[in-house]
C-alpha cells in the first residue's frame, strides 16, 4: 500500500490518513477499558493529532512531550506553499526552546528549527456503541466517515448521543434500502 495514496478520510488532508487507518482498525479490536498509545510526530500540530483521536470517539490524554530539531536536509518548501494557500498552519518552533509555534512562510527555514514529538493516550468512551457506528459506516457507508464527530466536551452529552447513533446505525444496518 502506498503511504501517499489517499485512504478516504478528512485526515489524509495532512498526511494522517494511514494514522486515521490505524485508529479505526484499533475500535474493531479494542476492548473494554483497552488503551491505544500514539508516538506522534508534531508537524501538522498537536491539535490535528488529538482532534482525529476525538472525532472517533476517543478521550485523550496527552502522557509526554518533547521537541526535537528538524533536519537540515529536509526540504519544507511544500509545507511553507501549503501555509500560503490554505488556513492550516504547521507546528514549528524556533529551536528547542521555543514556546509558540511559527509560521514556516516568515523564513524560519533560515533557521534552526524543531517539531514536538508527542505521546498520547486514547481510551474509547462506549466502546461496543462506538464499534457498532464504525461498523455500519465500514459496510457502504464510508464516505460519511469524514463527517462523523464523536467529539464532545460534556461526557454528559456523549452518554446520549453515542448510543442514540448506535441505535440508529443498527437500525440502519437492518434495512436493505436507506431511507
Amino acid at each position: 500500500m502506498s503511504i501517499s495514496r489517499s485512504q478516504g478520510f478528512v485526515e489524509d488532508q495532512f498526511g494522517l490518513g494511514l494514522i486515521a487507518r490505524a485508529v479505526e482498525e484499533g475500535i474493531t479490536v479494542s476492548r473494554p477499558m483497552g488503551i491505544m498509545i500514539f508516538n506522534m510526530g508534531g508537524r501538522p500540530g498537536q491539535g490535528v493529532y488529538k482532534r482525529s483521536f476525538e472525532r472517533c470517539g476517543f478521550r485523550v490524554t496527552k502522557l509526554w512531550q518533547t521537541k526535537v530539531i528538524q533536519a537540515a536536509d529536509t526540504d519544507i518548501s511544500a509545507l511553507v506553499e501549503i501555509e500560503k494557500n490554505s488556513p492550516h498552519r504547521f507546528e514549528f518552533f524556533m529551536g528547542l526552546a521555543g514556546g509558540s509555534a511559527h509560521l514556516l512562510s516568515n523564513g524560519m527555514g533560515l533557521r534552526e528549527i524543531s517539531h514536538a514529538i508527542s505521546v498520547y493516550s486514547c481510551q474509547l468512551r462506549q466502546l461496543n456503541q462506538v464499534k457498532t457506528i464504525f461498523e455500519f459506516l465500514k459496510n457502504g457507508f464510508h464516505e460519511i466517515n469524514s463527517s462523523l464527530d464523536l467529539s464532545f466536551e460534556d461526557d454528559s452529552v456523549a452518554e446520549e448521543k453515542i448510543p442514540f447513533l448506535a441505535y440508529l446505525a443498527s437500525i440502519l444496518k437492518g434495512n436493505s434500502f436507506f431511507p
